[in-house]
């Protein structure tokens, strides 16, 4: 049903993706499921010759034929099955989304959900994710290159639509509320299942240029991720591949909106959201590290109280790695000094353990490079209760492309070829 353009006419938009109509996406989905264009036509309350153009311009952005006609009905072509997957789950979040603000519109709740299906638009979406993702209507009309009015008039739009407050504040100090917050993860969501549809059809033709955005912790970010993503390159050479690192929270955020595809690193025993997966791949253990030629490398068996002389460089607040050392400085004698430097950044620990005295809690793993030249080095002391799972954590209903399939494979392949984790119990 209409004829897919050459590849070459239709440059990939890498910063500024093409999204579709959503009306014609509500007219796409209902045309499969009643396997009649003329029923969905009627459905959606267009004419005929409307619901033929809204199908022929879906394939023309998508690039590809989406229905076939079978008789007097249609059925999705392979492409069409592919859009049609990512479309329904598209719009079950903005049906999600619908359904926890009904309560507390001022609609109806019948007219509340109706409303959303049938009357948000992409340009709304775009907007309430631009401002979550920005902080400001002003630096999300930056980043989409848009007008800022519009973008504030298509928010409020929304807000209309929806009958419940989205924004709170005056202009300067306007945020999300707590529904705003709700509804501006599921519209990234919901842009996010149009963005996978698209890379998805590419790849079906033999391009390959879909996005991977990796969420990296401390553990996994010098050598197991960098390793994987050198692999997964050179099969997807026309790939775009961004690793973010950020504190876990942070990265915890962006991976529930859709801006992340998964966090690879040290897994939480608890605290973990309900919307997550996490699959272990192998475990670790953490051991005291200083510079060569530090005082405590002479001591066959150092004591606690040897540990306690010594100044210390230690993860943040909060994390698992900073547990386990607030465990171990519990059994430090009293009147130990308390000084330390706390910092997220492998970088200054290095510079910091190579430069001082200063004794760090850390996996071998991640400092392999300096441990096998011999720059640094590790303490003969035993820390108890140092065990813990590495692995990916990934939204509970994420449905991979085959980019980021090939990624987890390339992880398991370099876990397996690492031999400063051959000591290490694989649960992959």
């Amino acid at each position: 049903m209409g004829k897919s353009p050459d590849e070459k006419t239709r440059p990939h938009d890498t910063q500024r993706p093409e999204y579709p109509n959503l009306r014609h996406i509500r007219l796409f989905t209902a045309a499969i499921r009643l396997q009649s264009l003329s029923a969905a036509a009627e459905t959606i309350h267009v004419s005929q010759p409307a619901a033929s153009q809204a199908i022929a311009k879906l394939g023309k952005l998508f690039g590809a034929d989406l229905l076939t006609r079978q008789g007097n009905g249609v059925s999705a072509t392979p492409s069409g099955e592919i859009l049609d997957r990512r479309a329904r789950r598209a719009l079950a979040y903005l049906a999600e989304a619908a359904r926890r603000m009904a309560t507390k519109s001022r609609l109806s709740k019948g007219l509340v959900v109706d409303s959303l299906e049938r009357h948000a638009t992409v340009a709304q979406l775009r907007a309430i994710s631009a401002f979550a993702e920005n902080g400001s209507f002003a630096a999300a009309a930056r980043a989409l290159g848009q007008a800022e009015p519009s973008l504030q008039r298509a928010a409020r739009d929304l807000e209309r639509i929806v009958g419940v407050p989205l924004f709170d504040g005056a202009y300067r100090s306007l945020h999300l509320t707590p529904d705003g917050e709700m509804l501006a993860a599921r519209a990234s969501l919901t842009l996010k299942e149009f963005q996978a549809a698209r890379e998805e059809l590419r790849a079906l033709r033999g391009v390959f240029d879909g996005r991977l955005v990796i969420g990296a912790l401390p553990m996994a970010r010098t050598r197991i991720v960098p390793s994987a993503i050198v692999a997964v390159a050179a099969k997807y050479p026309s790939a775009r591949i961004a690793l973010v690192e950020g504190s876990y929270e942070s990265l915890a955020h962006q991976l529930a909106i859709g801006r992340l595809d998964m966090i690879v690193g040290a897994l939480r025993e608890t605290g973990v959201p309900a919307s997550f997966v996490e699959e272990p791949l192998f475990e670790d253990e953490l051991s005291v590290v200083a510079r060569a030629g530090h005082p405590l490398t002479g001591i066959a068996s150092p004591t606690a109280a040897d540990l306690s002389r010594h100044p210390w460089v230690l993860a943040r607040q909060g994390t698992p790695n900073r547990a386990i050392f607030d465990r171990l400085a519990s059994g430090f004698p009293p009147g130990a000094p308390e000084g330390h430097v706390e910092t997220g950044s492998l970088v200054a620990l290095r510079g910091i353990l190579l430069q001082s005295d200063h004794l760090t809690l850390i996996s071998p793993a991640q400092v392999e490079y300096e441990l096998a030249t011999g720059l640094l080095a590790e303490i003969a002391f035993n820390v108890p209760g140092t065990r813990r799972s590495i692995g990916i954590t990934t939204r509970a209903d994420w449905q991979p492309t085959a980019l980021q399939q090939d990624f987890r494979s390339a992880l398991m392949a370099a876990i397996a070829e690492k031999p400063a984790l051959q000591g290490q119990r694989h649960l992959g």
